[in-house]
C-alpha cells in the first residue's frame, strides 16, 4: 500500500487553533463592575423583600379636670382610707442644742480707794502716849494727798533713851484713784497743827499703799437680758426648722409653717448688774412636723377623680397635682382641703385605629385619624424610609400615646 508523504503544509491553511505556539491575548475585567451590580442587586433586594416597619405616634386631645376635696393625714394610720379619705402620717423630729456670747451694753464707774498700813511716831518730851480718834487725817509729803484712820489709836510715849514710841495703823484714802497708790511716803497729822504735838507726831508707810482705782465697767442690763433671749430665740428656732426641713425626703408634703419648735432648758449665765463684758446663752430646740408621703396623696387624688370622671376617660400619667388651700391642725392630726387637678384623655376602639392603618398610605391614615374628634394629631414614621404604605402586619405597627410636643 503505497502512502502519501506530506512536506510541508502552506501556512494559509494552518488555523490559529492547531498552532499550540500561538496564544491569544485575554482582556481583562473590570472589577468596579461587579461591585456595582452587586450593590444595585442588593438595593433592589431590599426594597422588595426587608420586612418593613412603622412607628405611629398619636396625640390625643387633652382635658383638665379639677375637683376639691377634703383629706385627713393621721399618725396612728398606717394605710389610704380611700371611703374616709384619710392619709397615713409620719411625725418628722429633731433635737439640737445651741450656744452663743452676747456683749454687756451698760456701763457704771468702778472706783476704789487705797488702802494700808503706816506707822505712826510719837517724840513728845517728856514722854507722854497720845491718843487719836478714828478718822484721824493724814497729809502725805510729797502730793498732799488725805488719807484717814480707820480707828481710833494710841501712840505709847518715847523711851528713855530718846526713841520715838510708835504704833501701825490702817489708813483709807480720802478719794478713790490711782493717784493715791503711793510706794513711800511721809505724813503729817493737820488736825495736830498749832500744837506742840504737831511737830512731835508723824507717820511713814510700812509698805506701799495700793488698790486705789477709778474706771469705766462693762455690765449687763436688763435690755441685754431680754435682746439677747429675743434674738437667740429667733435665730435659733429657724436653724432648727431648716435642719428638720433638710433631713425630711423629698417625696413627702408638709407644711414648714405647722412647724412645732419648743424651747427647752433655757438659761443665761449672767444677771442684771453682773460686771462682765460678755455672757452665754444656751438652749436645746425640740422640733417636729407632720408630714404624709406624696404619692400617698396622689393616689388619693388619683381615686377621687375617677369617681368623677366617665369610665371611657383615661388619665394622663404623671399629670395629677395637688394644691392645698387651707390646713388646719389638730394634736397629731392634719385636715387639709386640697384641689385635685389631672389631665385626662379618650381614644377611639382599638380595632378603628388598626383599621385605619393595616396596609393603608402613610398620608390617608394620618388624615383619617386626625379628624377623629380624641385625636389632636398623628405622626407616622415608616422604614424604609421610602415606603408609603404601612405593614401588613399589626405586630410591625408599634403606636405610641404623645401628650405633650
Amino acid at each position: 500500500m503505497s502512502r502519501k508523504i506530506y512536506d510541508i503544509i502552506p501556512n494559509e491553511k494552518i488555523s490559529k487553533k492547531d498552532n499550540f505556539c500561538y496564544r491569544e491575548k485575554k482582556r481583562k475585567k473590570n472589577p468596579f463592575f461587579f461591585i456595582f451590580s452587586f450593590v444595585i442587586l442588593s438595593l433592589v433586594g431590599v426594597f422588595f423583600f426587608i420586612q418593613s416597619s412603622a412607628e405611629v405616634e398619636i396625640y390625643p386631645n387633652l382635658e383638665d379636670v379639677s375637683i376639691e376635696a377634703s383629706i385627713k393625714i393621721d399618725a396612728i394610720e398606717s394605710l389610704i382610707d380611700y371611703e374616709k379619705g384619710v392619709l397615713p402620717g409620719i411625725i418628722f423630729s429633731d433635737v439640737r442644742e445651741s450656744t452663743e456670747d452676747y456683749f454687756s451694753t451698760g456701763t457704771d464707774s468702778k472706783t476704789k480707794r487705797a488702802t494700808g498700813v503706816i506707822r505712826v511716831y510719837n517724840k513728845i518730851k517728856p514722854s507722854t502716849p497720845m491718843t487719836l480718834r478714828i478718822s484721824t487725817r493724814f497729809l502725805s509729803v510729797p502730793g498732799g494727798l488725805t488719807y484717814r484712820a480707820d480707828k481710833a489709836f494710841t501712840i505709847p510715849g518715847s523711851s528713855s533713851d530718846g526713841t520715838p514710841g510708835y504704833v501701825d495703823i490702817n489708813v483709807t484714802a480720802d478719794e478713790a484713784g490711782t493717784e493715791y497708790n503711793l510706794s513711800s511716803a511721809t505724813f503729817s497729822v493737820p488736825g495736830l497743827s498749832g500744837t506742840e504735838a504737831y511737830s512731835n507726831i508723824w507717820a511713814e508707810t510700812v509698805s506701799a499703799l495700793g488698790g486705789g482705782e477709778e474706771s469705766k465697767i462693762k455690765i449687763v442690763t436688763r435690755s441685754d437680758l431680754s435682746s439677747s433671749e429675743e434674738a437667740f430665740k429667733e435665730k435659733y428656732i429657724e436653724e432648727a426648722k431648716q435642719a428638720l426641713i433638710s433631713s425630711i425626703p423629698e417625696n413627702y408634703v408638709y407644711d414648714p409653717e405647722e412647724m412645732l419648735v419648743q424651747v427647752k432648758d433655757f438659761y443665761v449665765n449672767a444677771q442684771d448688774g453682773a460686771e462682765v463684758e460678755k455672757f452665754s446663752v444656751y438652749g436645746k430646740f425640740e422640733s417636729s412636723i407632720l408630714s404624709t408621703r406624696k404619692e400617698d396623696l396622689v393616689k388619693m387624688g388619683e381615686y377621687l377623680i375617677k369617681k368623677e370622671i366617665s369610665d371611657l376617660k383615661i388619665i394622663v400619667p404623671d399629670s395629677i397635682f395637688c394644691e392645698i388651700v387651707e390646713q388646719k391642725n389638730v394634736e397629731n392630726k392634719i385636715e387639709l382641703k386640697v384641689v385635685f387637678t389631672a389631665k385626662t384623655y379618650s381614644l377611639p376602639q382599638d380595632n378603628i385605629v388598626k383599621e385605619s392603618l393595616i396596609n393603608k398610605n402613610k398620608f390617608s391614615s394620618a388624615s383619617i385619624l386626625e379628624s377623629m374628634p380624641e385625636i389632636d394629631k398623628v405622626e407616622i414614621n415608616l422604614f424604609p424610609f421610602w415606603r408609603s404604605v404601612l405593614p401588613q402586619k399589626e405586630e410591625s405597627i408599634n403606636i405610641e400615646l404623645k401628650f405633650n410636643d
